[in-house]
């Protein structure tokens, strides 16, 4: 059975939830590509934008049904001048990896359809910051003030942000560190586009695929709709966002 992150099926879960079905959506850092697949679910075509190569790979191995109805660019978001609008555009932890956020915001919103919409995570809460932020290349954390600012500044409306996950994301939190203590050495050597792009991979192989009789979709259900009590109040380490272009 597929492994996924504990981190991810939280967030995953709150996701179909909100998103909005409708002709196109733009996934920037679609990493594994496994919220590409659950999004065509809700979307007639995407396009997926990566800059590391590796996703080429795992986007060659999707599929034929679904990679006809995918479009993988390889590339920089910032760099790439696309030539279409999006009815959704999808990015799960990446902007927190850009130094001009700013920036990346505006593309967004100039990127989107009317009435569009945008859905964001990003890592919550600067006093969460640890080893684990080092390694795979975060430049920041994000207070929910300062993310709605960012929004409201740049025009989006009706913005919707939750802390999902907690207490478990709390929790797999601190494993996180302990396995950022084992690899930090050789992690820190790298530069942060390298740390950047190698956290968007999901492990796979045989290991993975054991882990995920345990960890997967079904299993963690329970406890998604369990957390979901906590949706309103500031406490995991992690924001999932909701805004639109009117």
């Amino acid at each position: 059975m597929t492994y996924y992150p504990p981190r991810y099926l939280f967030r995953r879960h709150e996701i179909v939830k909100i998103v909005r079905p409708a002709k196109s959506f733009l996934e920037i850092g679609a990493g594994s590509l496994k919220l590409s697949l659950e999004l065509l679910r809700f979307f007639h075509n995407g396009t997926l934008i990566d800059y590391n190569k590796n996703t080429n790979t795992l986007f060659q191995g999707l599929p034929p049904s679904s990679r006809t109805r995918l479009n993988l660019i390889i590339s920089d978001f910032l760099d790439y001048n696309f030539q279409d609008t999006f009815d959704c555009i999808v990015a799960c932890e990446v902007l927190e990896h850009v130094p001009q956020h700013l920036e990346f915001i505006q593309k967004m919103f100039q990127l989107l359809s009317k009435n569009g919409q945008l859905v964001l995570s990003v890592p919550a809460r600067k006093k969460y910051w640890s080893l684990d932020d080092e390694v795979v290349g975060h430049i920041r954390r994000y207070e929910k003030e300062e993310i709605m600012e960012l929004l409201h500044e740049n025009k989006f409306t009706n913005i919707e942000i939750i802390s999902y996950g907690f207490p478990f994301v709390n929790i797999f939190r601190r494993l996180c560190i302990l396995w950022a203590k084992f690899y930090y050495d050789e992690k820190k050597q790298w530069n942060q586009e390298k740390q950047s792009q190698e956290s968007g991979i999901i492990q796979t192989g045989r290991l993975a695929n054991l882990t995920g009789i345990l960890v997967n979709k079904y299993t963690f259900y329970p406890l998604c709709e369990f957390s979901t009590l906590f949706n309103k109040l500031d406490l995991s380490n992690g924001y999932l966002i909701a805004a639109y272009k009117a």
